[in-house]
């Protein structure tokens, strides 16, 4: 993965396969990752960060919401699962779905990580037959090379601890 592209977006690195271009929507809030010859937009990986400003908010309710409203412009999901990941000090609501669009598959991911400063919120759409054609896990690939304030996100002093399955 020595070749793969490697995108900023404030304390936070995203890096993917080669060839992927980027841009901001959701006025700068949101960076997009497409990768090369998807002439449609639908594959992408996303990357928002929210500051906790409001202490009273109840963020795993907020968590759960974001992630099951990860994939609204899909009409179908199958396969759907929602889990809440515990972590030492931290927790995450993750949504891995089979969708289709347009009668081709997708795959999509999603991980709502709340941390004591902020909300993270990463997705992944990408085609079946682009997973397909990946040597390995292309979605853990990409989540294994996060990094934010210039340590992996996946580390290892942040162990998972329980995971709750949710739907």
């Amino acid at each position: 993965m020595a070749n793969w592209a490697v995108f900023e977006s404030g304390r936070e690195k995203l890096c993917v396969p080669p060839g992927w271009t980027s841009h901001l929507e959701d006025d700068g809030q949101e960076l997009v990752l497409l990768p090369p010859n998807s002439p449609d937009s639908t594959e992408r990986v996303t990357f928002t960060r929210f500051a906790k400003d409001a202490p009273s908010l109840d963020y795993p309710s907020v968590a759960r919401r974001l992630a099951t409203s990860a994939f609204s412009r899909f009409g179908e999901a199958a396969a759907d699962t929602l889990n809440q990941l515990v972590f030492p000090h931290d927790f995450a609501v993750e949504r891995n779905a089979a969708l289709r669009k347009q009668g081709k598959p997708y795959r999509g991911y999603c991980l709502v990580y709340v941390d004591n400063r902020n909300v993270y919120q990463f997705r992944i759409v990408l085609a079946q037959d682009r997973l397909n054609a990946y040597s390995g896990s292309l979605v853990r690939d990409i989540f294994g090379n996060i990094y934010i304030d210039g340590k992996p996100f996946v580390e290892h002093l942040n162990q998972l601890q329980q995971i709750i399955h949710l739907h």
